[in-house]
């Protein structure tokens, strides 16, 4: 199903038209080596349209079709695609300051169905207020001062993904007890980010559970990671992130495995009742 009309970026129908070239080889029984031959270039290549990092020009589509025998149903379905993928990305106040490391995922959480996230230090982006994001930012001698607000919109517009009552987003955040007892920008500002947390928390599409110290150590110790599960049929992907780069991870073999790390990280924390207690003990002890 194509997505036209709802404001997805070209990014998501890369993705989507990538998934469907790779299902079409593999039921073809052709290798990437072969379309490479057929479209004249590298493999390499191919494998990037078929991640949906890059898009294809419509002459290789059509070349590409014909190879791999696509019937008119399927091939009207991926010329679609594939003229949404050209289209540009719609402006905003804040696109030309992510970094193109982060872009791509951005861009995929915005239509993601869930969103499965555990952090150990910081709130992550997604539920952050304002003050604290800016905090945060303001701490990164990598961020241009300039570019601050702009920074922190981004940051508010991913919230509204949760917060917009046409929304059907769900998340799913485990936090480690240290992401929330981390003062970033004082007292006052951590107190609103606690309580902002615990009124995001009530929300019936969002789940927030906190490991506490005592629980100790636990599988995703060490390893923050977002989890994004998608409409449509889309593969799952999750996203790792380190200071200046990130990878996005789509192995079934390892999104699985993932997958089953937050299950152990979700049976580790506390229920989402207690959760909630937690955080407003911690804003009152602020």
């Amino acid at each position: 199903m194509v997505m036209s009309g709802n404001g997805a970026s070209p990014t998501v129908y890369k993705r989507q038209l990538g998934l469907a070239l790779t299902s079409l080889r593999e039921d073809a029984g052709k290798t990437p080596e072969a379309v490479a031959e057929v479209l004249e270039c590298s493999v390499a290549k191919i494998r990037r349209i078929e991640a949906g990092d890059v898009g294809v020009r419509a002459s290789e589509l059509k070349d590409l079709l014909e190879f791999l025998g696509a019937t008119k149903q399927t091939r009207k379905h991926l010329e679609e695609l594939a003229r949404e993928a050209r289209k540009r990305s719609p402006r905003t106040a804040y696109g030309s300051v992510l970094p193109d490391f982060f872009r791509k995922f951005f861009n995929l959480e915005q239509i993601a169905a869930e969103v499965l996230r555990y952090h150990s230090e910081l709130i992550p982006g997604q539920l952050q207020t304002p003050d604290y994001a800016r905090a945060l930012l303001e701490a990164n001698p990598l961020h241009d001062e300039q570019e601050l607000d702009r920074l922190v919109q981004a940051r508010q517009a991913r919230q509204s993904r949760l917060t917009d009552g046409e929304s059907s987003q769900r998340l799913h955040a485990v936090l480690h007890e240290a992401a929330v007892r981390t003062v970033v920008g004082g007292p006052d500002v951590m107190r609103d980010q606690l309580l902002h947390l615990r009124k995001l928390a009530a929300m019936q599409n969002v789940t927030v559970q906190i490991i506490p110290f005592s629980a100790g150590a636990h599988a995703a110790s060490g390893f923050p990671f977002v989890l994004l599960r998608f409409p449509d049929n889309l593969g799952n992907v999750v996203y790792l992130e380190n200071l200046t780069t990130a990878a996005s991870i789509d192995a079934p073999k390892h999104v699985n495995e993932y997958e089953m790390v937050f299950r152990q990280a979700v049976g580790a924390a506390l229920s989402p009742a207690k959760s909630s207690a937690l955080l407003a003990t911690v804003a009152g002890e602020l």
